[in-house]
């Protein structure tokens, strides 16, 4: 009996900083393969703006603002996401890739990241680190170290 093969499910998750760049070219030159399925994944942390704000503020000003930040940032991600994805085909990979924009939930980043990957049914995640040391993680925390103790799937962290 022949076993049939799924096509793999890689997530690589970016944040638009040049660490998370950095990961996805690693990906694309080291780990991805044509047959793949690919998730490139940018994480959007949306500011919210608080009731009291809105009580205590010119509410209209608050929304015209928040609505403006949205539309620039929705346009930054769109270039950032097919800058990346343009490299991948310049340098021939065939997979699928798939860009999409998750915002941030209750939890920050990492719950939302790991909330993905087990929607997505990954194989693997990909994801950067900025090279904080043990001091700066102790205090600050670490997405990438949250994954990597966390996540039921492999976790490569590329510095």
């Amino acid at each position: 009996m022949t076993e049939v093969k799924r096509q793999r499910v890689i997530v690589v998750a970016v944040d638009g900083s040049e660490y998370s760049k950095n990961a996805w070219i690693w990906s694309v030159d080291n780990i991805l393969k044509d047959t793949d399925e690919v998730k490139l994944v940018h994480v959007f942390n949306h500011e919210s703006v608080s009731t009291f704000d809105y009580l205590t503020k010119n509410y209209k000003k608050i929304l015209e603002l928040h609505k403006e930040f949205t539309t620039k940032m929705r346009n930054i991600q769109g270039t950032l996401l097919h800058s990346l994805v343009k490299y991948a085909t310049d340098k021939g990979l065939k997979a699928k890739v798939t860009p999409e924009v998750i915002e941030v939930k209750e939890g920050g980043p990492k719950h939302t990241i790991l909330e993905y990957i087990k929607s997505a049914n990954a194989d693997m995640l990909v994801v950067s680190s900025r090279g904080a040391g043990a001091f700066g993680r102790a205090f600050l925390g670490s997405v990438s170290d949250y994954l990597v103790h966390n996540s039921e799937i492999p976790v490569v962290v590329v510095k």
